[in-house]
């Protein structure tokens, strides 16, 4: 959204964001103000209920919450919700997000897949339904190498598709400042992972338990004098779900006696407070990708921990970058060994990260900012 809002200001343009599945369902125009950004207006609506034939009758009648922002849109972006055009997480899932291409081609308007990792698609069905949808798209925007390849190998027909890098790089934010009598270390734990997944037998299909390793890494920092390790959570929910990271942070943050240097973070709202707290550490672990991604850039020594092809299209492939600890892959000494190597190098490793934020996730983002323009025909 900021973005956007930029290139539309640079232009002097007006225009209006309509948000869908926002989680905010009244009516009207709401402000929301970070450090960094300008004040963003947006307008939230009801994602519709969607099969050919439900929305086919909803197209005539101007006046449905549901339907009317798109019907009466210039442009159509969907970013996926940055993983979710794939079949990893459920059936579900991807009709929610195909939902949104569908009804852009039902009303002739042209739509953007915003950067995001596509695929797998390992189910024929969906298989067939994602590469009409990226086929049909105006532009496609990838954000690793592997999402590339595999929109080459499966779609053919689609030729204006090109990689860029998660627009998470680009999130403003305003560094948290913590003492400095010691070194702060952030973990970020996954409660799906933690959990097995959505159908908690081990959906993602992880070498060594996920549990186990969380407990080896507190351990292991606890035992270091002078650190103070704060659990910090990036998926947040207001009970507990199987989504819900703060839930599990709490848990453990009892389990292990409100131990005096083992910091429950506080719970934060919106995606720029977690990254400005984040920004503070001196060195960060996390399972969920764009808490990795607000820790590198943000300039802070980070492990991720992999457990889908997401996280090595990313930090492997396109960034280069020397540390990444792959659960599927890796046993529980492993993804110890790896931490504890990337925590005595910690110093390297940000300069590393200063060369890639230097580099490709400049020019990326440069060329985000290009070729959306000519999307938007400015």
């Amino acid at each position: 959204m900021a973005i956007i809002d930029k290139i539309f200001r640079e232009v002097g343009e007006d225009y209006k964001f309509y948000l869908t599945d926002s989680g905010i369902i009244e009516s009207g125009v709401y402000q929301y103000k970070a450090d960094g950004l300008q004040t963003l207006s947006f307008i939230p609506c009801r994602h519709f209920p969607l099969s050919v034939k439900t929305l086919a009758k909803h197209i005539v009648k101007t006046k449905s919450f549901g339907i009317k922002p798109f019907k009466d849109a210039d442009f159509i972006l969907d970013i996926g919700q940055g993983d979710s055009f794939a079949d990893i997480y459920g059936k579900q899932r991807f009709e929610l997000i195909d939902d949104i291409h569908r009804a852009a081609r039902l009303l002739g308007k042209p739509y953007c897949l915003l950067p995001q990792t596509i695929g797998p698609f390992k189910n024929e069905t969906i298989r067939k339904k994602a590469v009409k949808s990226i086929e049909k798209a105006a532009l496609v925007m990838t954000r690793d190498r592997q999402s590339i390849d595999y929109v080459h190998e499966i779609a053919l027909a689609q030729k204006n598709v090109r990689e860029y890098i998660d627009v998470a790089f680009f999130m403003p934010y305003k560094k948290h400042v913590f003492s400095k009598d010691y070194v702060h270390v952030g973990l970020n734990i996954s409660a799906l992972l933690w959990h097995g997944g959505y159908t908690e037998n081990n959906q993602f299909g992880l070498k060594a338990d996920y549990q186990h390793i969380v407990r080896s890494l507190i351990d292991y920092f606890l035992s270091l004098p002078n650190i103070m390790l704060h659990l910090i959570a990036h998926v947040v929910h207001a009970e507990r779900h199987v989504e819900n990271d703060y839930a599990v942070n709490y848990d453990l943050w009892m389990e292990y006696g409100r131990n005096p240097r083992l910091v429950l973070a506080p719970l934060a709202l919106t995606p720029i407070d977690v990254k400005s707290y984040i920004a503070g550490m001196g060195f960060f672990m996390g399972a969920r990708m764009h808490a990795t991604i607000g820790a590198f850039s943000a300039g802070v020594p980070v492990v991720p921990m992999a457990y889908s092809r997401k996280f090595n299209g990313l930090f492997v492939d396109t960034l280069q970058y020397p540390y990444l600890a792959d659960l599927k892959a890796a046993s529980e000494m492993d993804v110890l060994d790896i931490v504890k190597d990337a925590f005595a190098k910690r110093d390297d490793l940000k300069l590393a990260i200063a060369d890639r934020m230097n580099g490709v996730v400049k020019e990326r983002g440069e060329m985000l900012i290009e070729d959306l323009k000519t999307f938007f025909g400015l």
